[in-house]
Parts: structure tokens; sequence; C-alpha cells
């Protein structure tokens, strides 16, 4: 059996994650009073608006052959948007383009609504989906069954027939994101099934007829438990840590790269600097030899919490960092105008063109004198190395383990830091990132897109797929915590 979702709620909040952000509306006064433009209907002009966009942003049309490519699909596709007539169909139509780009972040919104919701959930791992919950008492006994059919129609079916609809880094990231997808009564309704009773069949034939709720309605239908309490079970917290004295060890569960330095409207939101620097000053007070890091439940967030955390672990001054290539555009300057003003040797960089980071004047490494004192505005790393931890460092990662937190299991695999325990990740070591969010001003579309691309230390793997832990663990069983009881068992002490 699967691990369970707290609520259906948890589904929305990670599908609505554009919502609050800056959402500038796309223009090109070019583009605009092009004859295609002033000719075209609805869907036509916000594709010409999208297609440049896309192509004057996305890391991976630097390229010049595949933005030549795109300019020839768009011609295309500028046919096909003049055949439609729905707003709804229109934003598929986009989200079917971008979703070949393999790139998790790039995407299109075209949910008509996320008021009607299907109460269960389903967590889809290779060939062995299952249901994992249901929210009423009398379908209880369906929990953990295997799915053979949905609506008559088997699940492979499904999932091939969904896949040009979701942008996924990989298959196993496609797989995490669809498990989330199934909740939606809009989602059943895009493949040409019912949008109001899903009828499930599970491999042994049993029938359960399940009906579609309001949002309202899922916000009170709570899930039930289905697992034992483990340690290492998802908690409502960004981060939080936990000492063992008898056996030696420090677990760590990081949520979320957030916290009161990157979301400052929060103020009540604890600082991850500090709960580190007090989490190591109590692991030495009480000479724990091995830290456990779970990033199992992480999908990402500000990756400075991770240069962060790392400086702990490693000597500051001597990581070597993921590689990270900018592509500078009008809709980067929009979201950070920081890059309106950098320059590169006293030259303003080229509009479409990527750049390292590093290489602009105002972001090259600046070694940071010893005694440095930091601002406090800022995250505080640690640069002194007589602090840096030497006991054990164990990472567990699990298919849910995204972006930032990837990006941080990798840049410590790359340095030599630590083993990582778990399962097989959906994000690829190497990846497009940073999503900048627009609205396209004749649908009201909203699109978001990568601007960076970032690739690893050890650039000998940089094709890797996956991030495969230095030991595969399953983290679902649903009697034992088994990779709790796998670190007790290397790791643990009995004082």
């Amino acid at each position: 059996m699967k691990r369970t979702l707290l609520t259906i709620g948890i589904a929305i909040i990670s599908m609505c994650t554009c919502f609050g952000q800056k959402m500038p509306k796309l223009h090109n006064e070019i583009i605009e009073a092009s004859k295609e433009y002033q000719m075209g209907n609805a869907f036509q002009k916000d594709l010409l608006l999208y297609v440049d966009m896309l192509g004057k942003t996305h890391p991976y049309y630097a390229d010049r052959k595949n933005l030549r490519k795109l300019d020839r699909d768009a011609r295309k596709w500028y046919k096909e948007c003049g055949k439609l007539t729905d707003t709804s169909d229109f934003r598929v139509f986009l989200e079917t383009m971008v979703s070949s780009l393999n790139d998790g972040h790039t995407a299109v919104r075209y949910w008509d609504s996320f008021e009607k919701l299907f109460p269960f959930s389903i967590i889809v791992d290779g060939d062995s989906p299952a249901i994992i919950n249901v929210t009423s008492e009398e379908q209880k006994e369906y929990l953990g069954k295997s799915v053979k059919s949905i609506n008559g129609r088997s699940v492979q079916d499904i999932l091939k027939a969904a896949r040009p609809y979701i942008s996924a880094d990989n298959q196993i990231n496609y797989e995490t994101l669809i498990s989330q997808f199934f909740a939606f009564a809009d989602f059943w309704k895009l493949l040409g099934m019912s949008s109001e009773t899903l009828t499930v069949t599970t491999e042994d034939e049993a029938v359960i007829e399940i009906p579609a709720i309001t949002r309202n309605e899922a916000k009170l239908a709570y899930l039930k438990e289905t697992v034992q309490k483990k340690q290492t079970a998802g908690r409502r917290v960004l981060f939080e840590y936990e000492i063992f004295e008898n056996e030696s060890i420090c677990y760590l569960q990081f949520n979320k790269f957030a916290d009161r330095i990157t979301h400052r409207n929060n103020p009540q939101l604890p600082r991850f600097d500090y709960v580190v620097r007090d989490m190591m000053a109590e692991m030495q007070d009480k000479n724990i030899e091995t830290l456990v890091i779970d990033l199992q439940y992480n999908g990402g967030g500000n990756s400075v919490l991770g240069t962060t955390l790392l400086s702990w672990l490693h000597p500051h001054h001597e990581t070597k960092g993921p590689g990270v290539q900018v592509r500078m555009s009008e809709l980067l300057f929009e979201h950070q105008p920081f890059f309106k003003a950098v320059t590169v040797e006293g030259e303003n960089p080229e509009i479409g063109k990527m750049y390292d980071l590093y290489e602009f004047d105002q972001t090259r490494p600046q070694p940071i004198p010893e005694g440095y004192i930091q601002d406090t505005v800022q995250h505080v790393i640690n640069l002194d190395k007589d602090k840096i931890y030497k006991g054990n460092i164990v990472f567990i990662q699990g298919r849910d383990s995204y972006s930032s937190s990837e990006l941080l299991m990798t840049q410590a695999r790359d340095n030599g830091v630590g083993i990582i325990v778990g399962e097989i990740s959906g994000a690829k070591p190497c990846h497009f990132g940073d999503v900048l969010y627009s609205v396209l001003p004749n649908t009201g579309t909203i699109t978001m897109t990568s601007c960076r691309y970032f690739t690893r230390a050890d650039m000998t793997k940089v094709h890797e797929e996956y991030l495969v832990p230095d030991v595969i663990i399953d983290l679902d069983d649903p009697e034992k915590d088994l990779v709790w009881e796998w670190i007790l068992k290397n790791y643990g002490k009995q004082r």
C-alpha cells in the first residue's frame, strides 16, 4: 500500500502554485501589428505571443536549431488554432506543445476550475497503480487494492493517453504528477470520460462507484490514515528536527525550501538558517554521530536553503556548486528587475542568449574574508571549518523529491557528502527551472516557463536521467518503516 495524502486539499495546493505570483500579460508590438495577428482569432493571436515568448525565454530555444524548428511548427499550429472554438481546448493544445520539452517546470494551466473533485487518491508506481485512499467508511475495504480499470478503460491506457497533457522531467515525475491529476474532475473530462462519476474496477473484480464532490466538501473529507505511525511519516511543517540521543541520531525532516527570509510577508515562519544552526549546536553538545536529512516529501523552493545546509556539511569555500545558466529575456526582466542592470565585462548581455550566472560582473563569486559579519536579513551560512559536521550523513530521497531538493542531493553526491537512500526520484540531476509566469491577453491563459538550466558539478554524469540512491529502500511499506529500520541497523547506537 502506498503512502496517503492527508486531505484532498493537498493536491489542490500543489496544482495552484501560480496564484499570488506576479503574472504580466504578454505583449509584442511587432507581432500585434502583423497581418497574422490582426487577421487571427483570439487563439491564433495568443499562440503567436506565446511562441514568441517561449522562443525568447526557455533555455531549450537558445539553440538556434531548436528555435528554427519552433518557428516552423508555429506555422502549423497557427492553422490548427484557427479551427478552435473553445478556450479550454486552446489551453490543452498549448500544453501538448510544451510537454514534449520534458520540463516539469514549464507548463500551461489548462484547468477550467478546481471546484469538482473525486474523493479518492491513486498512486502510480510503474505497472502497479493502487487505490491508496477513499473518504467514506463504506469503501474502507478497498484501501490498497490494485486498479484494473476506470470507467472500463485500463489504467495503462489512461496513462498513455494522458502523457501529452502533463509536463514532466521523466517517467517517474510523470507518475507523481498524474497521481495528483486523478483527483480533478476536469482531468477525466479531458480524456473524454465522465466528470460526474468514476467506476473503478480492481484486479480482484471489485467495483467502486465514486461520485464527484465540490471543493468545499473536499475540505471536510479527511482521508483515513491507513499505515502505522512511522518516524519518517510526513509532517505538516516546513522543516523540523528531532534528536534520538540513545541512538546518536538526529532526524531532520525537510519538506520545503521556504522560510521567513524567502517569504518576507510571512514573519511568523521560522528561519531555516537559525534552525540549522541550533540543530548543529545541539548535535555537537550531545555528540550525535549521524545526521539524517529526509527530503522524500520535498518538492523544492528556494535553493539558497540548500546552500545554507550544505555549508554545515562541507567547507563552503571548497564546495563545487551546480552550474547555473540563465537566459536573458524581457519576461525575466519583468520578474527579476535585477537583470536589467547586469553586465558582462562591462557590456550589456544579449537578449535571448544563455549566460553562466557567474559571468555577470554583479554575480561573480567573491571570496568571503575570514571573520566576515554576515547580513542577518539574508540566510547566514557557516564559514567556520571547525564547525563542519564530521559524523555520518544520510539523505532520504523519495519519488516526490524535486527541484531544489534534488539539487541539494546532487551537489552533496558530487562533493562526496554522505549517502542517499530511498527511491529513485522523478527529478533530473540536470534540469530546467526558475519559473516565470505570464498571462496570454486574449484568452487569459496562465503560462509557466523556465528561464534557467542547472547542471551538476560532476560533468561526466550530466546525461543521467535520474539520481539513483546508494541504497534503494521501499518508503511505502504499509507495515514497516523500512528506511528508519535500515538507518537504526546501520547507524544506531545503544548508549
